[in-house]
């Protein structure tokens, strides 16, 4: 039986969390991309609700806005990538823990690409790795997991971080600057780009889950206030969670949402978040995500390794002092139990 229909079984026969408690709001920042699915499915399926849920979905862009609200209660939930940022926010005893995977980019995933611009491919100037030397690739932000990313795909080559220069791009800009020639290579997520490969603008050199495997785009995050005053509602919460994960990844085939029942899949995406093209949906990579949200403790391991190395952070504080994937292992085996 293939992973996908072993999933959409396993789905198919949980019996909802009894809602026999008091119904308890949530509150959760998070982005509003298609990698929320598993959200809006477990809003729009009633997971929430059979675990006495009621979540509160406040858009608030990446992480980093998220750690002042988290750490004040003013939410309950947060959901992002990990960062320098982070560490030394948690640095400060806020007591934040990192519960369950977000995403990750498996091996023979196209979710997070390298792209050259297509003129310089077409030239002959940007065929792979060894040709980003002397370049500057354009991130999301500094100070992430993807310099780490970055120092793994060049040491494919015998290089390292150091061999290219890293420059800060927001997301809807890499499009822009590939039109307008003022990036060569970019490292980036879906939908965008599908979107700069389908104008012409830009080639995929490389995907992320080729060279590093299960690489940690993001997490689920739980503040402190949320797991010491109200324990038995985190674990609920990621019961609800989960469910909308497999039922996620069970539309999910060769890599993208096409699989029987992704129709309904998309409406939830289109519904709650900021996509709004079923059809570029359908042609983007999917997001990979484990289905029993156990974060890659060694990959996040690797990645804070690499920031430190590189001088950002301002905290002895190490990735296994904050990852909690024992809200996980709670929910896998009460899902199992039903």
């Amino acid at each position: 039986m293939k992973l996908t229909s072993l999933i959409a079984t396993l789905s198919a026969g949980f019996v909802g969390v009894s809602a026999a408690w008091a119904e308890d709001t949530v509150k959760m920042g998070f982005i509003g991309s298609a990698a929320d699915a598993p959200y809006f499915l477990a809003i729009d399926r009633g997971y929430f609700a059979d675990a006495g849920i009621k979540l509160e979905m406040e858009p608030m862009g990446s992480l980093a806005r998220q750690i002042a609200p988290l750490s004040s209660g003013a939410i309950d939930v947060a959901n992002g990538a990990v960062s320098a940022g982070f560490y030394n926010a948690a640095g400060r005893d806020i007591g934040m823990k990192i519960v369950a995977d977000k995403g990750r980019n498996t091996a023979g995933s196209a979710y997070t690409v390298f792209l050259a611009r297509k003129d310089l491919y077409d030239a002959g100037d940007i065929r792979g790795f060894a040709d980003f030397k002397g370049r500057t690739v354009a991130t999301i932000g500094v100070g992430s997991g993807d310099m780490s990313t970055i120092n793994e795909a060049m040491k494919t080559v015998g290089m390292t971080f150091d061999d290219i220069e890293q420059t800060a791009l927001p997301l809807p800009n890499h499009m822009v600057a590939m039109e307008n020639k003022g990036i060569e290579i970019t490292l980036t997520p879906e939908p965008y780009a599908t979107m700069i490969v389908e104008a012409g603008l830009a080639v995929k050199i490389a995907a992320v889950g080729d060279f590093y495997p299960d690489q940690q785009q993001t997490v689920i995050i739980y503040g402190a206030n949320f797991m010491e005053k109200r324990p038995e509602v985190a674990e609920r919460f990621m019961q609800a969670y989960l469910r909308g994960v497999r039922d996620y990844l069970a539309v999910i085939q060769d890599g993208r949402l096409i699989g029987e029942g992704s129709d309904a899949v998309i409406d939830s995406i289109m519904t709650h978040g900021g996509a709004k093209d079923a059809e570029l949906l359908r042609r983007t990579s999917a997001v990979m995500i484990n289905p029993d949200g156990q974060v890659n403790a060694a990959g996040i391991q690797m990645d804070w390794e690499f920031l430190k190395s590189r001088g950002l952070l301002e905290t002895s504080i190490e990735p296994g002092q904050l990852i909690d994937n024992s809200y996980a292992d709670k929910a896998v085996a009460a899902l199992k139990a039903q």
